[in-house]
């Protein structure tokens, strides 16, 4: 039996890349202040020279990454995440230049679909969508909040996931 697939077409939301570059400001914020603490102690302590040398090397090094992290990461993320969701699959495709991922998961192998929103996502109204097989864990980064709950409901349809509703009443949903 020959299957044909045709290539995922849907895009994550672009308001991934004012996502991803806060958490780029976060995070090089934090190792800049480590940088600086460390200057700081080699300064009040009387470190070895060449520590002086370590630490500007770094800091050029944080900075040089940064700029590219900051600058074009996110937006390549965005515009290589593809994912598509048929009656019989999941299919998502990303990656960089040097690595490229394309993952079929068969929706008869998904055991769980899950939403999660932390408070950086929920600035940006967007959700991650988590989708559990045996094996691993599978995500879709950063679709639009409904978006993302509508995939949920309907992964959860194709693949027969049991779901529990706010009443905490338990519902079977044939695949």
């Amino acid at each position: 039996m020959n299957i044909t697939l045709k290539e995922p077409s849907k895009k994550i939301s672009p308001l991934a890349i004012k996502y991803w570059r806060l958490v780029d400001v976060i995070v090089y914020s934090v190792l800049f202040g480590i940088l600086g603490i460390l200057y700081f102690l080699s300064s009040k302590y009387n470190w070895s020279d060449w520590w002086d040398t370590v630490f500007i090397l770094g800091a050029v090094l944080l900075v040089l990454s940064f700029i590219i992290e900051f600058f074009y990461v996110p937006k390549y993320k965005q515009k290589t995440w593809r994912y598509e969701i048929t009656e019989n699959s999941i299919q998502l495709k990303y990656g960089r230049l040097l690595k490229k991922s394309y993952k079929i998961i068969p929706m008869n192998k998904v055991y769980y679909v899950n939403t999660y929103q932390h408070p950086l996502l929920k600035r940006y109204n967007l959700s991650t969508l988590k989708i559990g097989t045996i094996a691993y864990v599978h995500e879709i980064p950063a679709l639009p909040e409904q978006e993302a709950q509508h995939i949920r409901q309907l992964i959860s349809d194709l693949s027969g996931i049991s779901l529990t509703n706010s009443n905490g009443e338990e519902r079977h949903i044939d695949g």
